[in-house]
């Protein structure tokens, strides 16, 4: 028997809709956290991420909690705190929960969902120059006491990418929104009030199988927002995207996708073509150098700070604060890059 509490999760078979338009009827228990592990699925997992991006103190965050294989019940949280010198603060712990996204360290939740989530960490993380970790993974460095506290609050619906109606089982919804609250860090209190992004996937999910990935996002100080992601394993190619204007969001073809030549993120610039209903968007990039940090992609799944150069066929995801420019508005946001190990200088 599954441990489901609540009726389990079907694939929604409803058809693509011929307007560019999103619907914003996607229901709220979607964006609650999974209370049971289905049978007969032992790749199905369930993810949550989000950035903050905070120009204002020079703070900025990815955190990632996730579900493990073959034990479901076991969450490995990520995070990577870019500090205004350069430096990163990086914490990667293991615990265990069933019904709720948490660990020792870790607590994520929906507030009200499709709305507002909360995300707590308290525990240790250490000190590190994302230089190093570009020949090998975290080691020694020494720890310290840091945590955080944000609330998020969504800019605009939720962008429910594969349109999974409640009964769903394979969904991946995603948010641009403002995030406020604190850190501590070496004993004082930053507070922080900055865009940033998030998003809460349920699906059947190995990196065995994945060949790239780009993830690109920002939500601009008008509350316009947009995002694109793209993901290749073998012959299967997803390449799309969404843009939230004038109290729309629109599902957009991304006709480009940003470049990775080596593990510091280069080429650190560039331009994403968006098209909607016939329309060319045009958004600018730039990375905030030094600001960057490489892991390894982890099989089937895992995420380890730094790079394993002894194995070639490693993936690793590059993780950079990033400036955009739409028309005449900056914003400020993320790029995620995964590769192969063996393709970057």
């Amino acid at each position: 028997m599954s441990r489901l509490t609540k009726p389990s999760l079907k694939r929604n078979r409803k058809t693509a809709m011929n307007d560019s338009t999103l619907p914003a009827d996607t229901h709220p228990d979607l964006d609650l956290i999974r209370t049971a592990i289905p049978d007969g699925q032992p790749d199905w997992t369930e993810n949550i991420c989000f950035h903050v991006h905070d120009q204002e103190t020079g703070i900025c965050l990815y955190a990632h909690l996730g579900r493990m294989q073959p034990d479901r019940t076991i969450w490995e949280g990520l995070s990577l705190i870019y500090l205004p010198n350069g430096e990163v603060l990086v914490n990667r712990s293991l615990g265990v929960s069933l019904a709720e996204a948490r660990n020792k360290e870790y607590h994520f939740r929906p507030v009200t969902p499709l709305q507002t989530w909360q995300y707590d960490f308290d525990g240790v993380a250490q000190r590190v120059n994302p230089e190093d970790l570009r020949t090998r993974p975290v080691a020694d460095e020494p720890f310290e006491a840091v945590s955080y506290s944000l609330t998020f609050n969504a800019a605009h619906p939720v962008y429910n990418m594969h349109r999974s109606g409640r009964d769903a089982e394979h969904m991946h919804l995603e948010h641009g929104g403002w995030f406020e609250g604190e850190f501590l860090i070496e004993g004082k209190t930053i507070a922080v009030r900055a865009p940033g992004y998030r998003d809460h996937s349920v699906s059947r999910r190995t990196f065995t199988t994945l060949d790239t990935e780009t993830w690109s996002n920002c939500t601009f100080p008008s509350g316009r927002a947009f995002s694109m992601l793209q993901v290749r394993r073998g012959e299967r190619h997803f390449q799309k995207g969404q843009i939230f204007r004038n109290g729309k969001l629109y599902v957009a073809q991304a006709l480009n996708v940003p470049e990775l030549s080596d593990s510091r993120g280069t080429p650190g610039q560039g331009c994403i073509d968006l098209e909607v209903a016939g329309e060319k968007i045009e958004i600018g990039y730039e990375t905030v150098n030094p600001r960057f940090l490489p892991f390894n992609l982890l099989r089937p799944v895992g995420l380890r700070p730094g790079m394993d150069l002894s194995n070639p066929e490693n993936m690793v995801a590059v993780q950079c604060p990033t400036r955009y420019r739409w028309d005449d508005e900056t914003g400020y946001g993320w790029l995620e890059r995964s590769r192969p190990q063996k393709s970057l200088r």
